[in-house]
């Protein structure tokens, strides 16, 4: 996976960005008569360091994490949703054989492909690796990949499918060359929660491009995916007699969905059933609003 890849946007370090680096770098250096740099550089050097490494586990083949943050190389959630349902036969391999006939009958998306997600935690005794599936899902014109992951597991005779749709930006150089060079004031805040794992490095070095026109490509083909994988759902479900009221009310809410700015926003209908829930369980209650 190429997350360098930037299309049609001009990804470069501006000429002020260095500019700007090297004032503040001479100007703590006279100020302290030089003492700064031995913070500054040294700072500089582990974070562009461990930078890279974040960026080389997210284009390695081997998909692996500690402890957080499983699908951080394929960025992040743009909507994600878990139906559970009861079914005496286990409908797995049913239900993903409609997945990818939707998908492909619907969107450009030819083929899902097993995934394996590896969490070395430290503090696990060993290693504990999970298949997903993933199906590429393309990438705007700015510079944003779409990606749907699937898990699907059970619990007795319990069933769950458990998807995602996830929308990561282009790994950004200004945003890289800041992080470095400034690192020597930001490191102190990051550096814990990166030793704990649980800072997700990479996010801070990628960008959805922020413009109006990648918004609505990234909307357009998250609603799209989520409501391919949706329609096989409902299919597959009611042709063996179970209940789909609840999928249909998430699928509901997937075409409220909205993105602005890189941002995630769902709209009003989950805050609605949230105060619907909250009214019914008052009025239960006695308590008068």
């Amino acid at each position: 996976m190429n997350i360098a890849d930037s299309v049609r946007i001009k990804n470069r370090i501006p000429v002020m960005s260095v500019v700007t680096a090297l004032v503040v770098y001479v100007v703590a250096a006279a100020s302290t008569y030089g003492l700064a740099l031995l913070v500054l550089l040294p700072c500089a050097v582990i974070a562009f360091r461990l930078s890279s490494n974040a960026v080389a586990r997210a284009e390695s083949t081997e998909h692996g994490f500690r402890k957080s943050f499983p699908l951080s190389p394929f960025g992040a959630s743009y909507g994600d949703f878990e139906h559970v349902f009861y079914h005496s036969r286990k409908l797995e391999s049913e239900i993903l054989e409609t997945v990818i006939r939707e998908l492909k009958k619907k969107t450009p998306v030819q083929s899902i492909d097993p995934l394996t997600i590896t969490d070395s935690d430290r503090d696990l005794k060993s290693r504990e690796s999970r298949l997903f599936l993933r199906a590429d899902a393309g990438q705007t014109q700015r510079g944003t990949t779409i990606t749907l992951a699937m898990q699907m597991t059970s619990f007795g005779s319990m069933q769950s499918v458990h998807w995602w749709v996830l929308g990561g930006g282009y790994i950004d150089r200004n945003k890289r060359f800041n992080f470095a060079a400034y690192a020597g004031l930001t490191l102190w805040f990051w550096i814990i929660p990166y030793l704990k794992d649980e800072y997700d490095m990479l996010s801070h070095l990628r960008t959805v491009y922020p413009s109006s026109y990648n918004s609505m490509d990234i909307t357009t083909r998250v609603r799209c995916v989520h409501e391919a994988v949706f329609g096989a759902m409902v299919m597959e479900l009611e042709k063996h007699g179970i209940d789909t009221s609840d999928i249909k009310v998430q699928r509901a809410q997937v075409m409220n969905i909205t993105v602005s700015g890189g941002k995630l926003n769902v709209g009003n209908l989950v805050q609605g059933a949230k105060n619907r829930i909250a009214g019914g369980l008052a009025t239960s209650m006695g308590v008068q609003a």
